[in-house]
């Protein structure tokens, strides 16, 4: 008679490790950085800019009176947006919450409650950096806010702000548009950069420039070697016997301002959400962002009529630029 190998068993039990493995540290700086602005009141919100006149040469005659007067408000202007409602829904059933027993989750509602949470925040942080125009809900489309890459828009490519345009006088300069090729970007780039901002502004600011990889590697790559004609390779002494090498640029300090480097895994997604420009960056003034949120991302549950839990994870914000002249954007 044959023997009994281990192909033919019966009965085998199943080797599934206890333990949920998942493979994504994707952070969200932007919304760690962003100022809670003041709570919105309103679906439409607007806050009014100023700036001021040129300056005036010249002089007043001895003994002249003053026949006419400034309007010193003349200047004034509205800027505006939309709240936008974020929301991420599950649903969990009495069989999979109360007699499963699956490996690396011993709570389905608490595990589905957090994994929302995270999606909902991402949601958020590539929305508001995103090309996304804003628009009103008109009973079939919902309420959207403008990102980042709508904001930042010089007055050679406003025409994707389809709605309540950022007025000439409070635009980026061209100069604040960058649509260099990354490879081609040089130290050089970003000191004009900053210099354009300056001549505008006369802000010599700490910037954050949020980026994708390649425009965060190109930022390394100026430590390496200088393709401007004029300038040469650069070398860098190292321990030798310290087995290791050091090559990050985190920090560039310019003429005219700071810049730290941070990488963002959700910039630069079209006004679709289903792609991404690469290259993609916003040299931001973080003082002059607000996200004003209107609900924090709170759980809401729906009557259980037998299906099992159901619930959704819902927020609402708007994207408050407090005024675009000062940040920048390479939008290659």
């Amino acid at each position: 008679m044959a023997g009994l190998f281990e192909i033919n068993q019966i009965g085998k039990r199943e080797d599934l490790l206890d333990l949920l493995t998942r493979v994504d540290e994707k952070a969200t700086p932007f919304m760690s950085l962003v100022n809670k602005g003041a709570t919105p009141r309103n679906t439409y919100i607007e806050w009014p800019v100023d700036i001021y006149d040129a300056p005036s040469l010249g002089g007043t005659v001895d003994g002249s009176d003053v026949s006419s007067y400034e309007n010193h408000a003349a200047n004034r202007a509205l800027l505006s947006s939309y709240l936008q409602t974020f929301r991420r829904t599950a649903q969990v059933s009495r069989l999979a919450q109360e007699v499963s027993d699956v490996a690396g989750v011993s709570d389905e509602i608490a595990e589905a409650i957090a994994k929302k949470g995270v999606e909902l925040l991402r949601d958020m942080e590539a929305t508001c950096l995103s090309d996304q125009e804003h628009q009103a809900d008109d009973g079939s489309d919902p309420y959207l806010l403008r990102g980042l890459g709508v904001w930042i828009r010089d007055t050679a490519n406003i025409a994707a702000q389809t709605s309540h345009q950022v007025p000439a006088a409070y635009r980026p300069a061209a100069g604040q548009y960058i649509t260099t090729a990354t490879a081609s970007l040089t130290e050089t780039s970003i000191q004009s950069l900053l210099q354009t901002i300056w001549s505008s502004t006369g802000m010599m600011g700490d910037y954050k420039l949020l980026c994708d990889a390649t425009l965060r590697r190109a930022f390394t790559d100026f430590t390496r070697t200088i393709a401007t004609a004029g300038y040469s390779s650069r070398n860098f002494d190292f321990a030798g016997d310290a087995k290791k090498v050091s090559n990050s640029t985190t920090i560039f300090e310019g003429d005219f301002g700071t810049v730290e480097v941070i990488a963002d895994n959700f910039i630069g997604y079209n006004a679709a959400g289903t792609s991404q420009t690469a290259g993609r960056g916003y040299l931001l003034d973080m003082d002059k962002i607000d996200l004003r949120i209107n609900k924090n991302p709170a759980v809401e549950k729906f009557e259980d009529r037998g299906g099992g839990e159901r619930f959704l994870i819902e927020a609402r914000a708007a994207l408050q630029v407090r005024n675009p002249i000062g940040l920048a954007q390479f939008n290659p």
